[in-house]
């Protein structure tokens, strides 16, 4: 029963056989108030039922001819009872009314019809603009979040480069923070510093997302003179290619790697100077973007500052423990080396072995040919000295024109003669004055590490006394101290 009530849901057929059924009942009332001679007009009326139910679930033009039928069926059963004309009247009026009423109200569906479907379509229209616009939005707010999270990246690396004071740091931790920022498919991240003085990369690195880190401080080097990092260093501004092979300003460049397809390089500028240059680059075309170049430029600036920073502290670090004139360690400093060094021979049983040497008498030297002359002695000596030992040894400007050398790994013998080529060396060497050439000569004390030695102090004195019996035996010469105890 509720699927019957529900009208709008029942099919075409369940429609005419709703329609048809009611029509034969009022067919079947008419009939039997004919033939008991009864009015037929109450009996004909029924006929309206059929008429209303067709035009509610039937189109207009089944209603209009189940309207005809109905009709032409009562005005046969009137005349054939006699009925009066009145009577046909009424029906056939009703008829009409009830007609021009389906029709009004049909037409007046059909306009609601057409106003919902037109209603519908603007709707689906708005719906359709408002996803649009939705997308837009969405899109929008992803863009704002990889901004967001960019210039995140971009402060805490602010934060972390003030924090670094090593070169090296910055180097690393530049490259890493671009390499995870922008992440672009087939990405090739290079950092390249500059040694302006002689035009070449004195760190190269280079890190690739498809493999783990990989940082290479001095081994593998890259070429400032390829063809793009060339553009950069002569133009000093970023250059950004978004397709390498339709770019028209390298059309005519031999491009040593033909596998680069998109690039975003920036320039360190502190400036007019090049500190050196970052490079992102993709096997990929269109992988970068305008706004790449620019949030690296801003990656390049803050390395820049940060390696300033860097340079500065390692020149207040070395201010503080090497001589402003010879550039060899002062004496605070070097004794704290000493003494670490001291301690590391004796827990493993190395050799080691102290020089105290003099500029024999320097200070009549300085009286005769002036301090600057004087200044150009002690640089002399101090590079002779640097050039004698290896690299791993400790070379100090003691006091005024007092030096120490501390030659680790090396036994007495080896001090000898280690001893021997400086006083060579510096007696051989010339030093110009504005009148002539002058000589110099050196008093050496050497002195070999042993447990006997009370602490460092001893140590080092043991030396000191074997350079004053150097000097006390006419200079110019090369004396040791005993085991121990200092001659």
């Amino acid at each position: 029963m509720p699927k019957i009530l529900n009208l709008e849901k029942l099919s075409l057929y369940q429609r005419w056989v709703l329609v048809v059924g009611v029509s034969l009942l009022a067919a079947a009332a008419c009939f039997l108030a004919a033939q008991r001679g009864g009015n037929l007009l109450s009996a004909s009326l029924l006929f309206f039922l059929p008429l209303s139910l067709s035009a509610v679930l039937l189109d207009l033009n089944a209603t209009a001819a189940l309207s005809v039928l109905v009709i032409l069926g009562a005005f046969l059963n009137l005349l054939s009872a006699s009925a009066p004309a009145w009577v046909l009247t009424v029906f056939i009026l009703g008829a009409v009314v009830n007609y021009a009423a389906w029709y009004r109200w049909i037409k007046a569906g059909e306009s609601l019809e057409f106003q919902f479907q037109k209603a519908r379509e603007e709707l689906e229209l708005a719906m359709n603009d408002a996803r649009i616009a939705h997308e837009k939005v969405q899109g929008a707010h992803q863009a704002n979040q990889i901004k967001i999270q960019r210039y995140t990246a971009l402060n805490e690396l602010a934060r972390r480069l003030a924090m670094s004071l090593k070169t090296q740091e910055v180097v690393v931790l530049l490259i890493e923070t671009i390499s995870k920022t922008f992440m672009a498919p087939g990405g090739v991240y290079a950092f390249l510093l500059f040694d302006s003085s002689i035009g070449k990369a004195l760190h190269s690195v280079r890190y690739s997302v498809d493999t783990e880190m990989e940082v290479r401080l001095n081994r593998e080097r890259l070429n400032p003179a390829e063809t793009f990092n060339a553009w950069v260093v002569s133009q000093d501004k970023p250059l950004y290619i978004n397709d390498t092979a339709n770019d028209f300003r390298f059309q005519n460049y031999p491009v040593e790697n033909k596998k680069i397809r998109s690039l975003v390089s920036a320039p360190l500028m502190a400036g007019h100077e090049m500190l050196g240059l970052i490079r992102m680059e993709s096997c990929f075309p269109s992988s970068f973007r305008q706004e790449d170049a620019r949030l690296l430029s801003n990656f390049c600036d803050l390395g820049t500052v940060a390696l300033e920073h860097a340079s500065l502290y390692r020149q207040t670090i070395e201010l503080a423990v090497t001589d402003g004139l010879t550039g060899l360690y002062v004496q605070r400093y070097y004794k704290e080396r000493v003494r670490d060094e001291v301690f590391r021979a004796l827990e493993h049983k190395l050799p080691l072995c102290l020089l105290m040497i003099d500029v024999d008498k320097f200070k009549n030297y300085n009286d005769k040919y002036g301090h600057l002359v004087g200044d150009t002695v002690l640089k002399v000596v101090a590079q002779i000295l640097r050039e004698t030992v290896r690299t791993v040894d400790l070379v100090a400007r003691y006091g005024g024109e007092e030096f120490s050398v501390l030659l680790l790994k090396t036994p007495w013998f080896g001090a000898k003669n280690v001893a021997e080529r400086i006083r060579q060396k510096v007696q051989a060497q010339e030093i110009m004055t504005s009148q002539q050439a002058t000589h110099v000569t050196v008093s050496i004390g050497v002195s070999e590490l042993n447990p006997s030695f009370k602490d460092v102090e001893s140590f080092i004195d043991s030396a000191d006394q074997a350079l004053y019996q150097a000097k006390a035996e006419g200079r110019n010469c090369v004396r040791f101290a005993k085991k121990g105890v200092a001659l």
